[in-house]
């Protein structure tokens, strides 16, 4: 498990919800396939939507980080972000649904209506502009749900099977996942890529850890 500390803003899935146990059963799926020596799985209590990707290295080698904050640890990047994020007003509650499982890895999400979409992209733009993190191909940006990473490289023809492995779960789980309903959006820090510490609650409902 690589070493990866940062920080993000995310929408944890509700372990008690129906859909986070079709979430964990197409995982365990996954788990269950010839194809699951090609990933690294994600513990079902960290699953989450991700509102907007923090700080970590990624954010500094594609050129988004603030200035102000490329020397500074990631503790003290977390306090900065805290104080710009915590006086904005946003919604207490995010709807979206399943769109697709794409590669084995991650379900693609949007909203669960047009108006649940733009309140998504609302709040990705209000983030954006409060703590600085200016992201690569921002208005494309797709909401998803991690259930594992890819940790060895396929071949085409492996890419095309995992492709349609893919598709007959989704076709068997979309309407299980159904429509997912969030809290607030949490900031959180991470060491690694598999648990996701809540640092505060953000908007409405605003209650540190």
């Amino acid at each position: 498990m690589q070493h990866w500390p940062g920080n993000t803003f995310i929408c944890h899935v509700d372990p008690a919800s129906r859909a986070h146990a079709a979430l964990r059963a197409m995982q365990e799926e996954i788990k269950m396939s010839r194809f699951q020596r090609f990933y690294t799985f994600l513990p079902p209590s960290s699953f989450h939507m991700t509102i907007i990707p923090g700080l970590s290295s990624t954010t500094e080698m594609h050129g988004a980080m603030p200035r102000e904050m490329r020397d500074a640890p990631r503790d003290d990047r977390t306090r900065i972000l805290l104080d710009r994020a915590s006086a904005l007003d946003l919604p207490a509650r995010h709807q979206a649904r399943m769109v697709d499982l794409f590669a084995a890895k991650s379900v693609t999400m949007t909203g669960a209506d047009q108006a649940e979409e733009d309140a998504l992209r609302k709040t990705r733009c209000k983030l954006s502009e409060a703590t600085g993190i200016e992201e690569r191909d921002f208005d494309a940006y797709v909401f998803h749900i991690t259930l594992a990473y890819l940790v060895e490289w396929v071949t085409q023809e492996t890419a095309e099977e995992i492709a349609d492995f893919s598709k007959d779960l989704t076709e068997r789980f979309r309407d299980e996942v159904g429509t997912i309903s969030f809290g607030p959006v949490e900031l959180c820090n991470f060491d690694t890529m598999h648990a996701f510490e809540r640092v505060a609650y953000l908007g409405s409902r605003q209650a540190d850890a």
